[in-house]
């Protein structure tokens, strides 16, 4: 219970602790007044701007707990997961730094969607329940963010997936469980899927709600493990 506890507070103060530049950021250049307002964009007309190279403004930054599933991505997909229980139970702890490599606003017909080419990197601390011990996994990637939708003047969304690698300390229990006989490899296909949601004008402020997915494959070995989570994304370039 004590080792959740401390688990706890990382994630809360890595989700809170980057809230505090945000309100740097917001503060008024020096001779403005107060009463001096600026033209408002639209919500719908904001540019995909791509910050300078050096910029905090091209990280994005994000915590969350995923719970590990003993379904696959097609039960998961028709509603049909359900969360591991006996020895293969427990939480992936997730960590997680993005850099902004690229954006774009390609033309498709009438439509220019804006898109975000990202690199995440992720730690993971798994704690399950029938092991004593706490054990880490790195994943890394490239990752696709699509995020124009409709409905983001009322509900702001985007949606992030793409392909990397994993690194586990361990084989992770659900794999074991399901295939006894099989060589597992501790290095896999990292697959993630994330969906965003915020307010319009605090953009920068996202809840996350994410499949966090690892398997050989076919490479490495066959099979794979699948958690479903939930988070908070800081993304200070977003307003």
């Amino acid at each position: 219970m004590f080792k959740k506890h401390i688990l706890a507070g990382l994630i809360l103060a890595a989700a809170l602790m980057p809230t505090l530049a945000d309100d740097a950021t917001t503060a008024k250049p020096h001779g403005l007044k107060a009463d001096d307002k600026s033209p408002a964009i639209p919500l719908e007309e904001k540019e995909n701007v791509l910050p300078p190279w050096n910029s905090f403004n091209r990280w994005s930054f994000q915590g969350g707990v995923a719970f590990i599933t003993e379904s696959t991505i097609d039960e998961i997909l028709v509603g049909d997961g359900e969360r591991a229980t006996g020895e293969d139970e427990g939480e992936i702890y997730l960590l997680q730094a993005s850099y902004k490599l690229a954006a774009f606003e390609p033309h498709i017909g009438k439509y220019r969607p804006q898109i975000d080419l990202e690199l995440p990197l992720v730690l993971g601390i798994v704690n399950e329940h029938e092991r004593d011990d706490l054990w880490l996994q790195y994943n890394a990637g490239l990752t696709v963010r699509w995020k124009s939708f409709p409905w983001n003047k009322w509900l702001y969304t985007n949606f992030e997936t793409g392909i990397g690698l994993t690194y586990s300390q361990h084989v992770i229990a659900t794999e074991r469980v399901r295939h006894p006989d099989r060589e597992r490899s501790h290095l896999e296909i990292y697959w993630p899927v994330q969906l965003m949601f915020a307010l319009p004008h605090h953009r920068q402020h996202q809840l996350a709600l994410f499949l966090h997915h690892h398997s050989g494959g076919g490479l490495f070995h066959t099979g794979g493990a699948n958690s479903l989570g939930l988070g908070y994304r800081y993304v200070p370039g977003e307003r």
